[in-house]
């Protein structure tokens, strides 16, 4: 369950009780992108109408799918004038004026060269990997075509609907009969969520 706090731009419908602020709740997994969903997007929509003027989680890891999903999101914020503030890392993107802190610049910097490097870093040990499968003869790419990775695999439509029920505990026979799978797509989806820690329940 991803919860985000929502105070609206109209300050005569803030509430004076910061105990009840606005509540947006996604239940769904977390390896969506932000701007996907369902709150999400409805998020995006308001802050485009200037609906909303700060946005307050529990975690900046809320706000996406991994690090540049993340630092997406908050780019977002702070280009359309919606201050961010995050319970866990003491982040607060805009000061009392509405001005963007200079610390805050300085530590999205340092996070986008971070993710970045990450990125560049993930691609190349992908290449390698298929480098050394090629030598070994273990290379089942069609046609030269490149294997599909983890990201890619969890970020399909199908798997994350197969992911959904399998948290919520259906069996795999179930689940391939609830979203129209094969049982092998859904052993193989369980299989690698187990692997890559993406199976806890809800």
């Amino acid at each position: 369950m991803l919860i985000y706090y929502i105070q609206e731009s109209d300050k005569s419908k803030i509430s004076t009780n910061m105990e009840s602020p606005n509540y947006y709740v996604d239940n769904c997994s977390s390896i969506i992108p932000f701007s996907k969903r369902d709150k999400g997007s409805l998020i995006y929509g308001l802050i485009g109408q200037k609906k909303i003027s700060k946005v307050l989680v529990d975690s900046i890891s809320m706000l996406g799918r991994n690090q540049i999903d993340v630092l997406k999101t908050i780019d977002y914020f702070i280009q359309n004038g919606v201050a961010l503030s995050s319970k866990n890392e003491g982040l607060d993107t805009m000061d009392e004026y509405g001005r963007i802190k200079t610390d805050t610049i300085l530590l999205l910097n340092l996070l986008k060269s971070l993710a970045n490097m990450e990125y560049t870093n993930r691609k190349e040990s992908q290449r390698y990997g298929v480098s050394k499968a090629k030598e070994l003869g273990r290379y089942k790419g069609v046609g030269g075509k490149q294997l599909e990775s983890i990201e890619e695999f969890f970020e399909k439509p199908k798997t994350v609907n197969i992911l959904r029920h399998l948290r919520r505990g259906e069996s795999i026979r179930r689940t391939a009969k609830l979203v129209g799978a094969s049982t092998g797509l859904v052993q193989k989806v369980k299989r690698w969520s187990i692997d890559n820690d993406k199976l806890q329940m809800f």
